[in-house]
């Protein structure tokens, strides 16, 4: 081997081993990349389960009222049946 077929091996074996460097590199950010992803979709598998004990806790809230309005109206359809059957009762006893 000649002095300048030398030079050209080591360049290139010095650009290969810049290259190799340099794909090791973006390697090791794909992979931290990977796990950045990875760690958010345990995260938002967390949001999604909270979101949904808030969901069912929202509509905890909200049939509130309506089971309360639904024992008022009970409770006046109860007291007018009362009052007719008072009226009536009262009416054929005098």
């Amino acid at each position: 081997m000649n002095e300048e077929n030398e030079k050209e091996v080591w360049e290139r074996l010095t650009a290969n081993e810049q290259s190799i460097k340099s794909a090791h590199h973006r390697i090791d950010a794909v992979e931290k990349l990977t796990q950045s992803v990875s760690d958010m979709v345990v995260e938002v598998k967390h949001m999604r389960e909270d979101l949904n004990k808030m969901h069912d806790e929202l509509d905890a809230v909200k049939s509130k009222p309506s089971k309360f309005m639904d024992k008022f109206m009970y409770a006046a359809i109860g007291a007018v049946a009362s009052g007719l059957v008072s009226i009536i009762m009262s009416a054929i006893v005098n």
